[in-house]
């Protein structure tokens, strides 16, 4: 077997190169041929995945954020290659990476790729793009992308916690009408999620008896503009255990769903932010990333 393995220097608290190396020998102790690479900035990514593209390895192994998987799959979907892939997670959050079970230890998490089996999982589509897990739009969005690196790879998790307070002055509600499946609503939004994952940073919890990941839905989230602090501290909890009380809080799961809005307002997907648009659709991808799990 040939495995090429993709290292992203500037994931989680940056250990890459010792975390790279462990990876490597997991796989060469394993009978693999190996080809390492680490990456310190998108365009270098890409071009590995160009080379991979043309060599077609066996598998094919990210090693990073969530955000480092979902870049690298929208390169391979636009070389319109298919090669099984592996996912070692070395990012701060690891939101997707939880929701599979995988091992945080670089070295457990490449084992269970080596001697795992192809899955086959859900991906979202939104616009012309895939994404891996959440589309989402409002509040506590932006603190993945305005987050510094270096901050970061210093505080871990802490890092998006304290960018989510910086927006709590600034938190402005979206005026949007949504229509998904049997929801049609209208109104003023704080939050909003499309999402395939148990968990959105830590304060968006899915309940692990009805998501699943390869069903060919998605979860579609929307949070009310608050009243008032007390209706906020009740959507936050709703949120946070899975618990819906009333129309503050919608969660449903769909195959699609369309957002019309007066006016463009940014949304991130898997933490990078994108220019949104007057009308958005979202749409659920049935079973098109192989995964070794």
């Amino acid at each position: 077997m040939e495995a090429w393995i993709l290292v992203n220097t500037h994931a989680g608290r940056q250990r890459a190169r010792q975390n790279g190396e462990q990876i490597r020998r997991v796989f060469a102790l394993g009978g693999a041929r190996t080809r390492l690479a680490y990456t310190e900035s998108p365009q270098e990514g890409e071009a590995f995945l160009e080379q991979a593209a043309a060599a077609q390895p066996d598998l094919l192994v990210f090693c990073g954020g969530d955000g480092t998987l979902s870049h690298g799959i929208n390169c391979l979907g636009r070389l319109d290659v298919k090669i099984p892939l592996g996912y070692v997670p070395l990012g701060t959050t690891n939101d997707f990476a939880r929701s599979l079970g995988l091992p945080k230890e670089p070295a457990r998490a490449a084992e269970q790729i080596l001697h795992g089996s192809a899955h086959r999982l859900d991906l979202g589509r939104f616009g012309d793009r895939a994404f891996l897990y959440v589309a989402s739009f409002g509040a506590f969005t932006q603190s993945s992308y305005k987050a510094e690196p270096r901050v970061k790879a210093a505080l871990g998790h802490l890092a998006y916690v304290l960018e989510s307070v910086r927006e709590l002055p600034s938190l402005r509600p979206q005026s949007l009408r949504v229509e998904a499946g049997d929801v049609r609503c209208e109104g003023e939004f704080l939050f909003g999620a499309v999402t395939n994952t148990l968990s959105v940073g830590g304060v968006v919890k899915l309940d692990p008896e009805t998501v699943r990941l390869d069903d060919g839905l998605l979860e579609l989230t929307l949070v009310r503009m608050p009243k008032n602090p007390v209706e906020l501290g009740q959507a936050v909890r709703m949120l946070h255990q899975c618990k819906y009380d009333g129309d503050l809080v919608i969660q449903q799961p769909v195959r699609r769903a369309v957002f019309t809005c007066p006016e463009p307002f940014p949304w991130s997907l898997d933490g990078e932010y994108v220019p949104g648009g007057e009308s958005i659709q979202v749409e659920a991808l049935p079973q098109v990333l192989e995964l070794m799990l």
